[in-house]
């Protein structure tokens, strides 16, 4: 198999300099904890990319990851660090799959959202106006196409985002899905109330969360990483020893030059499905 001419860059670093820029599911990051504790690995690094003018690293991907090493304690952790400026880096979407919860039920839910109204249209209405910032989000369902409406001055309010994923979150089942039409979902999710599609983020948006401590809502961003690094299976007795970092670093360094010594180490350019997330 064809090997890269290049090798994604792993680094070494402490855990409490990275700084998730979307809220975590604590269910997930405690079950991800003790998964982790029992393989004795970390098996794939979290992505980050660095803050400007700060010593921290906004993580990309693998939040739940970085948290089960907070929850766990573990003071350094493998990131592969990646450039936010690549072109071939590429920020999207998801939207959510709401299921297992009566439609009544869910936008019930939604209304008791301070000030947030439902209207009715079209769905290509409803992508006009998500993409000229003139609605926070919209509905697909059986019944039809809705806006999720507020007042202007919190259609950009990344809160009120949070507010109503928070609305539904814990009531019902909630998927990722990386388009709006219906009828594509539907034979995938028998029991699905609605598609939640919701507007896009920039890298500028989310390095701002990142440096003032702002979080948008859980399985929204989606980043497209470019010769992203998996299957590391860093052994964690190594990252929770009672070492410098420096000497961990030096550990690191050597545990690649091996890996490349051996031919361990891949590159596959096909597009590729992974059924054991």
């Amino acid at each position: 198999m064809k090997q890269s001419a290049f090798l994604p860059e792993l680094r070494m670093l402490p855990t409490n300099l990275l700084v998730p820029h979307e809220e975590c599911d604590p269910r997930r990051v405690h079950r991800l904890s003790e998964r982790i504790r029992e393989e004795g690995i970390l098996k794939n690094p979290p992505i980050v990319a660095a803050i400007p003018g700060d010593e921290k690293y906004v993580v990309l991907d693998g939040a739940n990851r970085v948290m089960a090493f907070v929850e766990m304690q573990i003071p350094h952790i493998v990131a592969q660090l990646v450039d936010y400026d690549d072109p071939d880096l590429v920020l999207d979407t998801w939207y959510h799959v709401v299921s297992g919860i009566a439609l009544e039920e869910f936008e019930e839910a939604l209304l008791s959202v301070s000030d947030l109204c439902l209207t009715e249209c079209s769905l290509e209405e409803a992508r006009r106006e998500l993409n000229a910032n003139q609605t926070v989000a919209y509905i697909v369902s059986e019944d039809g196409v809705r806006l999720v409406d507020c007042p202007d001055g919190q259609k950009h309010s990344r809160e009120i985002l949070v507010d109503i994923v928070n609305a539904y979150k814990g009531r019902a089942d909630i998927y990722r899905a990386s388009n709006d039409i219906w009828e594509k979902q539907k034979p995938y999710y028998p029991e699905i109330t609605a598609l939640v599609v919701f507007p896009r983020y920039r890298p500028t948006d989310i390095l701002y969360c990142a440096q003032n401590g702002f979080k948008v809502p859980t399985g929204i961003t989606r980043h497209i990483i470019p010769a992203r690094a998996l299957n590391i299976n860093i052994p964690l007795k190594v990252l929770d020893a009672d070492e410098s970092l420096e000497n961990k670093r030096e550990w690191l360094n050597s545990w690649l030059m091996d890996r490349m010594a051996a031919n361990a180490i891949r590159y596959y350019a096909e597009s590729t499905f992974s059924f054991n997330e």
